[in-house]
C-alpha cells in the first residue's frame, strides 16, 4: 500500500487536483466575500498587474492557470491514472504532517541561526477570517507554483543548457539555495527587511524546495497553505 500510495501521489493528476481544491477555495472565498486586488496574493497581484485587461475579474487568471494544468496533464504528459479518494485524504495528512514540523521546528531553528525574535509571520492578511484562509490557501497554490514549479525548473534549463536530466549536484544545489533566498527577498517588496525574517523565510524556502523535488507540487502547495493556516488559528 505505502509503494503504491508512492507511486500515485508522485502522479501529475493526483498533484493537479489536489492542488485544484485550494485553487477554487481561494477563487471561491474571495468571491463569496468581495475580496480586494490588494488582498489577493502577491504572485496574483503581479500576474493581474501583468495582464491589465484581466482587471477587474482578476479570477480569470486562475482560471488560466485551471486550463493551462489540464493541457500539462492530459495534453503533454497524457495522464491515464484512475484516481480514488483514499490517495488524496492521505496526501492531505501528509501535507498537514509536514506543515506541523515546519511550524514547530522553523522558530526554534530560525532563533538559534538568527539570534532575535521572531517576526511578525502573517501581518499580511485581511481582517475577515475567511478572507485570510483564502490568503493562505492562495500563498500555498501561487507561491508554491512561482517559487517551486516554474523558478527551480526555469533555473534548471538554464544552469544546465536545457538539459535539466543531466544536472550535476552543484547545479542543483545551486538552483535549490538560489530560489530559496528569492522566495524569501520576494517578500520585502511591501515590507521592512530584517536579518530574523529573511533567514526564516529563507529555511522555509529550502524546506519547500526540497518538499518539491520529493513529493511534488500538491503536497508542496499543501504543506505551505496548512502551515499558513496553523500560524493564523
Amino acid at each position: 500500500m505505502i509503494r503504491a500510495y508512492w507511486k500515485a501521489s508522485l502522479s501529475p493528476a493526483y498533484n493537479f487536483f489536489l492542488s485544484l481544491v485550494l485553487l477554487i477555495g481561494y477563487e471561491g472565498i474571495f468571491r463569496l466575500t468581495g475580496g480586494s486586488l490588494s488582498e489577493r496574493n502577491l504572485i496574483d497581484q503581479w500576474l493581474s498587474r501583468l495582464v491589465g485587461w484581466a482587471a477587474p475579474h482578476e479570477w480569470v487568471i486562475s482560471l488560466s492557470v485551471i486550463l493551462l494544468g489540464l493541457a500539462y496533464v492530459y495534453g503533454i504528459r497524457r495522464e491515464r491514472i484512475e484516481m480514488t479518494e483514499w490517495v488524496f485524504l492521505i496526501m492531505i495528512g501528509e501535507a498537514a504532517a509536514w506543515a506541523l514540523l515546519l511550524y514547530q521546528g522553523l522558530p526554534l531553528l530560525t532563533t538559534r541561526l538568527g539570534g532575535s525574535p521572531p517576526f511578525t509571520q502573517l501581518d499580511w492578511l485581511s481582517s475577515d477570517l475567511w478572507r485570510s484562509i483564502a490568503q493562505c490557501m492562495g500563498a500555498g497554490f501561487y507561491e508554491e507554483l512561482f517559487f517551486r514549479v516554474l523558478l527551480v525548473e526555469a533555473l534548471l534549463l538554464l544552469v544546465t543548457g536545457f538539459r535539466p536530466r543531466t544536472a550535476t549536484a552543484f547545479q542543483q544545489m545551486a538552483v535549490w539555495i538560489f530560489s530559496a533566498a528569492l522566495f524569501s527577498a520576494a517578500h520585502f517588496i511591501y515590507e521592512s527587511p530584517s536579518t530574523y525574517a529573511f533567514l526564516y523565510r529563507f529555511i522555509f524556502g529550502l524546506f519547500m524546495s526540497g518538499l518539491y523535488i520529493l513529493r511534488g507540487f500538491g503536497i508542496s502547495a499543501w504543506t505551505h497553505a496548512l502551515y499558513d493556516i496553523y500560524v493564523l488559528l
